[in-house]
């Protein structure tokens, strides 16, 4: 158990918000466990030269190693096959320096580099699936089918995905939902292990924050004292139900006039304005801001609730919002679709969220009342958050499955 050599890749990078929230400080409960782990990630330059010291720090106070390769989007297609081969040079090349037990993959593109080490050099490969990658781009409208390339790019991962669950020492999803899928079409249930997104309650505690900065925020928003905000947190892009989310907002604008819709994200915004015009919302109601992942507790603090709205075709099975734990612990609802991975049921069975069953007008409607009459108090959501997303939980998920191997 003690000892084992870990070599963990992800075809993320480190300095994203999602590596320093959901790699490190899985990794690093790992090691105090006495793993010895090599990462090899692949980096956006941007962030690299923004976050690279905050990293370094983290990694260095965990006795972890670190490797990584820059990634490119250019040009599509043919990049992300680069990407992969650089990715398995840098693997065979530290592989080759140090004999892993263990080679630890972090979606579809990552377990193509550990499975060629895997082969060659030996060690127990996990798949740790993060989604149905395939299916997302697809469904996401990345990958038009019924275009000849999309199509043979769409075939190649899924029969590769279909290889990995039978041929992979230890499987780990995101969901119950997806567990269950694999299960029925792939695997057996020995080394098989659900870990959600988990959150760092240390973190994202209410008693931590910053009430200075929160109050500099509301002041530079304009955010009264009766407002009521509601806030979304991370990317906008082909997966998420902007127009739906916005449509939500109207409801509750019109049930609350003060209401404020509050984004905090780094990603294209300007469809938030396309639908408002569409949708005839007052733009003085739409607060759009960004911050670094130290401070995004203050920033999610300014609202009452939050909100997320996903698309919900086959890939939705395995999809497990980071932010769902991270605004839980913090003490506030959320209000989510229905069909989504676990997340709706959890909302349901805690009694900590408000799940509408479409989108039609009258269930929008029905829900903005529902969120606007909420009464979970915050301290009975946090603690949801901790059964449900606690990190050491999900640290000691993990090492249940390397002690196995």
């Amino acid at each position: 158990m003690a000892h084992k050599r870990v070599l963990y890749i992800s075809y993320d990078g480190l300095t994203d918000p999602l590596g320093q929230s959901q790699i490190i400080p899985y990794l690093s409960g790992l090691s105090n466990k006495g793993y010895r782990i090599t990462i090899l990630s692949n980096e956006k330059p941007q962030n690299y030269h923004e976050n690279k010291a905050v990293v370094e720090e983290k990694l260095e106070a965990a006795n972890i190693q670190w490797k990584f390769t820059f990634y490119s989007n250019k040009p599509p297609v043919v990049s992300t096959a680069f990407g992969v081969r650089r990715m398995r040079k840098m693997a065979f090349h530290l592989a080759k320096k140090q004999s892993f037990d263990i080679i630890h993959c972090r979606s579809i593109l990552a377990t193509m580099v550990g499975d060629s080490v895997r082969k060659k050099l030996g060690g127990k490969l996990i798949f740790d699936i993060r989604g149905f990658w395939a299916d997302e781009r697809v469904e996401g409208g990345l990958w038009k089918l019924d275009n000849k390339l999309y199509n043979a790019i769409y075939t190649y991962f899924k029969k590769k995905e279909k290889e990995f669950f039978k041929t992979a020492d230890a499987v780990i999803t995101l969901t119950e939902n997806a567990k269950n899928h694999v299960l029925e079409h792939f695997k057996t249930k020995e080394n098989f292990q659900v870990v959600p997104c988990a959150v760092d309650l240390d973190h994202f505690n209410p008693d931590h924050l910053n009430q200075t900065l929160i109050s500099d925020l509301k002041t530079k928003w304009g955010v009264q004292p009766d407002d009521f905000v509601l806030s979304y947190v991370g990317s906008l892009g082909t997966r998420y139900r902007l127009k739906e989310m916005l449509q939500f907002f109207k409801h509750l604008l019109t049930l609350e006039p003060k209401s404020k819709f509050l984004f905090i994200t780094k990603s294209d915004t300007s469809q938030i304005y396309k639908y408002c015009d569409e949708l005839k919302i007052n733009t003085n109601k739409i607060i759009i801001d960004s911050c670094s992942y130290g401070e995004i507790p203050n920033y999610i603090a300014v609202s009452q609730a939050s909100i997320f709205f996903i698309v919900t075709s086959f890939s939705g099975k395995a999809v497990s919002p980071t932010k769902q734990g991270e605004i839980m612990s913090l003490g506030l609802p959320i209000v989510c679709n229905a069909n989504l991975g676990d997340s709706d049921t959890i909302l349901k069975e805690t009694n900590t969220g408000i799940v509408p069953p479409d989108y039609s007008d009258q269930s929008l409607k029905n829900s903005a009342e529902e969120l606007l009459s909420f009464t979970t108090n915050a301290a009975t959501i946090r603690a949801a958050a901790n059964e449900y997303f606690a990190l050491d939980k999900a640290v000691e998920k993990y090492h249940s499955v390397y002690k196995n191997l």
